[in-house]
């Protein structure tokens, strides 16, 4: 009786250890299929496209205008005459009569110097020319009366020639210990001052600025397109703008041992305008009076060809292949490929792509 309720105890054991192994077992196999849910439902993202935004253009039109190609060359604003004060006389300077700044007329004096010796030369001479001259006149007098010979006639006149040179060259001697100028315009050096001496180097300048001029030169290649009258535009760095200048002066022969032929322009007056500005001189090279135009920034290169991105109506871009003649840096001129009232994209052209809408901020006609 004892081992049958052994036996029957370990039989009900054995059946409670398979129960709970299946309840342990079956929660094992949710508990894993709950963690590969949760992971699979974490990871696993849905492949949802999120659409990019349309490109941002400017759109112009394709339109016939005149074009210019523009060459520039460079120089100077210089005066239309200058001239250097170089004394002729050595000596101390006793007076200086202007500054530089001055505006000063053909024959002012400038300044002097010590006319010493020289004033003694030219009054000797003075006195000497005036009596020889009373002797002549009374001569050429009596001569005509007959009372005295041809030869004691042209004995006096020959004297009085004499006399009369030496003058002159004592008033010139005398006048080169005073400098004057030499031109109307304004004293743009002065290098001397009272008790300085002066003589033999320049002691200064004279210019005239009623007028400025560029001295330049071209190639051959613009030789051709220079005309003695036409305008032209000039541009001044230093003051960011646009003068008008006249071609006043053109030569078709280069100068002696250069390539390039000498070339003048004259400015207008301008209160803004100083000598020795640096100044660039814009050439029209090439015109065409009548040509297709888009702005050069439009013009691009795609797997090595040259395209312009163009819209249709419901702004969709199209790459259309074109053919590009003068380009001035502004504008271009398409020979083919285009035609007026195109539109095409001048800003935002390099992102866009032919079929791919685009967002258009601004449009000129």
């Amino acid at each position: 009786m004892e081992m049958q309720n052994r036996t029957a105890n370990k039989r009900e054991a054995m059946r409670s250890f398979w129960k709970n192994h299946r309840i342990i077992s079956i929660l094992g196999v949710l508990f894993i299929a709950l963690v590969a849910y949760r992971a699979g439902h974490f990871f696993l993202v849905p492949d949802v496209k999120i659409a990019e935004p349309a490109i941002n253009v400017k759109v112009t039109a394709a339109k016939y205008e005149p074009i210019d190609l523009i060459s520039p060359i460079t120089g100077r604003l210089k005066p239309t005459e200058e001239v250097a004060l170089v004394p002729l006389a050595t000596g101390k300077v006793t007076a200086v009569h202007v500054s530089v700044g001055d505006r000063v007329t053909a024959g002012q004096v400038l300044f002097e110097i010590d006319k010493g010796q020289v004033s003694a030369t030219y009054n000797q001479a003075k006195e000497s020319f005036d009596a020889v001259a009373s002797t002549f006149a009374r001569m050429e007098l009596l001569y005509r009366e007959g009372a005295v010979s041809l030869q004691d006639y042209e004995s006096a006149k020959s004297q009085y020639a004499a006399a009369r040179e030496s003058l002159n060259m004592a008033a010139d001697m005398y006048g080169n210990f005073t400098i004057t100028s030499p031109i109307d315009g304004y004293v743009t050096a002065l290098n001397v001052s009272v008790g300085s001496i002066a003589g033999g180097t320049a002691a200064g300048s004279v210019a005239n600025v009623e007028e400025l001029i560029i001295e330049t030169s071209v190639s051959e290649i613009l030789a051709q397109s220079v005309e003695v009258g036409e305008t032209v535009q000039v541009y001044i760095d230093s003051l960011g703008k646009e003068y008008t200048g006249t071609v006043t002066a053109f030569s078709p022969v280069p100068s002696m041992g250069m390539l390039t032929y000498p070339l003048t322009i004259t400015m207008l007056p301008d209160e803004a305008l100083f000598a020795g500005m640096f100044a660039e001189v814009r050439l029209v090279s090439e015109r065409v009076q009548e040509a297709l135009c888009i702005p050069s920034e439009s013009v691009i290169i795609r797997d090595g060809r040259t395209v312009v991105a163009v819209l249709d109506r419901e702004d969709v871009p199209e790459l259309k292949e074109v053919i590009p003649g003068i380009d001035n840096g502004i504008v271009v001129q398409i020979i083919s490929g285009l035609e007026e009232g195109d539109r095409v994209i001048w800003t935002g052209q390099h992102f866009v792509v032919s079929g791919i809408e685009v967002n258009v901020v601004e449009e000129t006609p």
